[in-house]
């Protein structure tokens, strides 16, 4: 059938001496402009956009102060946190969080650290480490993620390109993207957070390696 079609497109280009140029795609061409703005301000604007709640930290003593902040007057009983990097800094504060998952369905809110951010289209990439768990990103109903500044790339081409010379043993197994808190308007087209993931998610920015 396709090719019956293209026979007759052809046919008609001859009788009326109609040509299409068509060139190949240059692949390697940079389509997406660069912002004049700085990589956080775009990062912001762009998961705020996606419903993601933007936090800016100055180190990880500003970080701590403001967790601390939002756990209470969030009134979050059940905070988990796995990965050894977090915990170490944590366990020198007054938060208090649990790192067993063997009740992990009574958690109220995940804190993780991420595998890149992602400023054109403000999105955070995450994996599973050794001592992260995929249970974090998406089951508890608030999803906080910890990024520092070394971690923020403009494009998702600028953050393979880098995690490939610095990977030892190459890429994760698993890779996720996440845009936002997840989100469906399957049922009447009406917009519904956290319909299968966290309905809040907040990105601590620190700005130190």
């Amino acid at each position: 059938m396709r090719e019956k079609v293209l026979k007759k497109i052809r046919s008609a280009q001859v009788k009326s001496n109609f040509r299409i140029e068509s060139k190949e795609p240059d692949l390697k061409k940079f389509v997406f402009k660069r912002p004049e703005e700085n990589l956080v301000e775009t990062f912001a604007k762009e998961f705020s956009k996606n419903s993601g709640k933007f936090i800016y930290c100055q180190n990880n003593a500003d970080l701590v102060g403001q967790l601390r902040t939002l756990i209470a007057e969030s009134k979050w009983k059940n905070v988990y946190c796995t990965e050894e990097k977090l915990r170490y800094m944590l366990n020198d504060t007054s938060i208090r969080y649990k790192f067993d998952l063997s009740n992990y369905t009574d958690a109220d809110v995940s804190i993780t650290l991420c595998f890149g951010l992602v400023a054109r289209t403000g999105s955070i990439l995450v994996t599973t480490a050794p001592d992260a768990s995929r249970k974090l990103t998406v089951f508890p109903p608030v999803h906080i993620v910890v990024a520092y500044y070394n971690q923020l790339f403009f494009d998702l081409e600028d953050a393979f390109k880098h995690f490939k010379t610095k990977a030892d043993d190459g890429f994760p197994s698993m890779l996720s993207i996440i845009s936002g808190p997840s989100r469906t308007a399957d049922i009447e087209k009406t917009l519904v957070l956290g319909a299968h993931g966290p309905k809040n998610i907040y990105c601590f920015y620190v700005n130190e390696r």
